[in-house]
């Protein structure tokens, strides 16, 4: 979803891309980039209705990033919905601080994508979406867990009883911080960016 635009014209968009398009069945889950009164209230519940059970909300990106307060909305539609939400963890306003900081000191090689993504980033961000879901009393899915710390915390709130599921991706396994820095901290470790990004631990 873009922001000021319809939930539910976004789905019948990327139905009509698929159509005639596809030799297996499609399924698509929502990304909720803009919670307004009218998502929340109205095109959510529906197309949850309709069998769209899962989506996936964003706790950075310029143009995807939700506020806690909105975080807090969606998941309280997801529990009387009785939907799954997604969560990508990272700290917005930490991310942009330690960007700006990192570009002003001249440091822009792919490398340093990592470094503007400490575990700290992603550990607080996965913390505080784990509080928010427990405040509200919903499951979610931490998705594309990349280091120790942030499993850690869903260790902790798994301990405590708590609904929280998580998953990685197979970068996360096989990439290090290392492999961004390329052959000499050149632009060849633009491969291996991505966000979260790959750890040493």
């Amino acid at each position: 979803q873009e922001k000021g635009t319809s939930l539910r014209t976004c789905v019948e968009n990327y139905r009509k891309l698929a159509e005639g398009e596809c030799y297996i069945d499609t399924a698509f889950h929502l990304i909720i980039s803009d919670p307004t009164a009218v998502v929340l209230g109205q095109e959510l519940p529906a197309l949850v209705k309709d069998g769209y059970t899962s989506f996936k909300v964003f706790m950075t990106y310029d143009d995807l990033v939700l506020s806690d307060k909105q975080l807090l909305e969606v998941f309280d539609v997801a529990r009387r919905e009785e939907a799954l939400v997604m969560v990508h963890c990272e700290g917005y306003d930490a991310i942009r601080f330690l960007t700006t900081r990192l570009e002003r000191e001249g440091h822009i090689a792919p490398y340093y994508h990592g470094v503007s993504r400490p575990q700290a980033v992603e550990r607080e961000a996965t913390h505080r979406a784990i509080s928010h879901a427990e405040i509200v009393g919903v499951p979610i899915m931490i998705v594309h867990v990349s280091g120790r710390e942030a499993m850690e915390q869903v260790r902790w709130a798994q301990q405590r009883g708590l609904p929280v599921h998580a998953e990685t991706c197979p970068q996360y396994i096989t990439l290090t911080a290392d492999d961004m820095k390329g052959l000499n901290m050149d632009m060849s470790g633009a491969k291996y960016v991505c966000s979260p990004p790959p750890r040493d631990a």
